[in-house]
C-alpha cells in the first residue's frame, strides 16, 4: 500500500512515529494493503498499506510451479476475506500504533526503537520472536539482492482487519525504504505473504531506478505549490516518489492501462469528503471492473500495479481474454522479471510444504 501525500500527511499528524524518528509522509500511498489492509499497499504507511483484498476477475491459469495448490489458496484466502471498512484512505482515520522500529543490517535486524503505547499493546511490543519471524519470513521469501534499498522495518497496528503491510520512503534517506507490518494481522500465513509480495511490487516499481526521487518533495510534503509544479514539469507518471523514467515498469504500465481513464481517476482522489471519495471510487471500480483483479486495485495506479506483480508472482500465466489478465501477462514482457518470479515461486513453495 502507498499513501496519497495528504493521507501522508494525515497520517504524520495522527501517527506521531518514535521521537528519534520523524514521521514524515513517505510515498504518494493509497491506503486502505500490499494487497496491500489485510492483504492488499503506495502507508505503498506504509505508505502503501495493503487491505483485504476482493478478486474482481478470475485469471485462466495454467499449471505452474510446484505447488500450485499452495498457490491458488494463497490467492483465494487473500481476496475473499470480509474487511469491515475497506477504502482508499479508511486507515488513516483509525489509530496506528507503532510499536518498534528495528534498523536493518543484511538480514538482521537491529537497535531496536519503542514507541509510548497503550498497555494493552504491551505484549505485542515484547513479543520480539514474532516480530523476528515476521521479517525472517520477508526476507525468505525475498531475494537479498531485492532487498538492498530497505533499510528500516517496524512492528504496527491499527487492530485486526485495517492495514497489514506497506513501504515508504526511509526517515533521513529518499532513496531507502521502511517495510511495516501490523502484527495483529500477520497470524495467517497466506494472507501475509500475498501482501509481502504486494509491497515488494511498490519497491519494485518505485525504487530510485525506476522514479527519479524527488528530494524537494521529499523534505517539503505539504508544500501543494511545489507538488503541482513537479507533476507539471514530468513528462511521464508522476509517482509520490518522483518522475518516473520513460522506460520504467511504472510508467509503461501507466500508459498502456490508466491514460483512458486517469482523469476521471484524479477527480475522485481530489475529493476532500472522505465518504463522498470513497463511494466515488466504489463506483469508477465497478464501471471498469474487468479491467481490474481486485477492488484494491483501482485505488491508484500504484496500487494496481502491486496488484497485478502479486497475480503474475502467484497464478499461473493466464490468457490474454481481459485488460485484467493483460495487466498480469504485461510482466512476461521483461526476462528479469519472469527469473524473478521463478526464483521467489520456488521460495514460497518451499514455505509451504505439502
Amino acid at each position: 500500500m502507498i499513501l496519497t501525500r495528504n493521507q501522508k500527511i494525515q497520517f504524520a499528524i495522527t501517527a506521531l512515529l518514535f521521537a528519534s524518528l520523524a514521521c514524515r509522509a513517505a510515498t504518494r500511498l493509497i491506503i486502505p494493503d500490499t494487497p496491500t489492509p489485510v492483504p492488499t499497499s503506495t502507508a505503498t504507511l506504509i505508505p502503501t498499506a495493503t487491505p483485504p483484498l476482493t478478486a474482481t476477475v478470475t485469471p485462466t491459469l495454467e499449471s505452474a510451479a510446484s505447488c500450485p495448490s499452495v498457490l491458488s489458496q494463497i490467492i483465494n484466502d487473500s481476496t475473499t476475506r470480509v474487511v469491515t471498512d475497506l477504502g482508499n484512505d479508511s486507515t488513516v482515520d483509525e489509530k496506528v500504533e507503532y510499536l518498534v522500529h528495528y534498523t536493518v543490517v543484511g538480514d538482521e535486524l537491529k537497535t531496536p526503537l519503542f514507541n509510548p503505547i497503550p498497555n494493552d499493546l504491551k505484549a505485542e511490543q515484547d513479543d520480539h520472536t514474532t516480530q523476528t519471524e515476521i521479517w525472517n519470513y520477508f526476507t525468505r521469501l525475498i531475494p537479498a539482492e531485492q532487498r538492498e534499498l530497505i533499510t528500516g522495518f517496524s512492528i504496527i497496528t491499527d487492530g485486526k482487519f485495517h492495514i497489514l503491510a506497506g513501504v515508504e520512503q526511509a526517515d533521513k534517506n529518499p532513496y531507502k525504504w521502511n517495510l511495516n507490518v501490523d502484527i495483529a494481522d500477520a497470524k495467517e500465513k497466506t494472507s501475509l505473504t500475498f501482501t509481502l509480495l504486494h509491497e515488494f511490487g511498490h519497491l519494485l516499481t518505485l525504487n530510485s531506478d525506476q522514479v527519479e526521487v524527488n528530494v524537494s518533495l521529499y523534505h517539503h510534503p505539504d508544500d501543494e505549490d511545489l507538488y503541482q509544479s513537479e507533476v507539471a514539469a514530468c513528462p511521464q507518471y508522476f509517482t509520490g516518489e518522483g518522475c518516473s523514467n520513460p522506460d520504467s515498469y511504472m510508467n509503461v504500465f501507466f500508459d498502456r492501462f490508466w491514460t483512458d481513464f486517469y482523469a476521471e481517476w484524479q477527480a475522485i482522489d481530489e475529493q476532500a469528503d472522505k465518504d463522498t471519495r470513497l463511494n466515488m471510487l466504489d463506483d469508477f471500480h465497478n464501471t471498469y471492473q474487468d479491467q481490474f483483479l481486485t477492488d484494491y486495485a483501482a485505488t491508484s495506479p500504484e496500487e494496481d500495479i502491486a496488484e497485478s506483480w502479486a497475480f503474475f508472482i502467484l497464478a499461473p500465466k493466464s490468457e490474454a481474454n481481459s485488460i485484467a489478465n493483460e495487466k498480469i501477462l504485461f510482466f512476461y514482457e521483461y526476462p528479469e522479471l519472469i527469473q524473478l518470479r521463478m526464483q521467489i515461486l520456488d521460495r514460497v513453495c518451499v514455505e509451504f510444504p505439502s
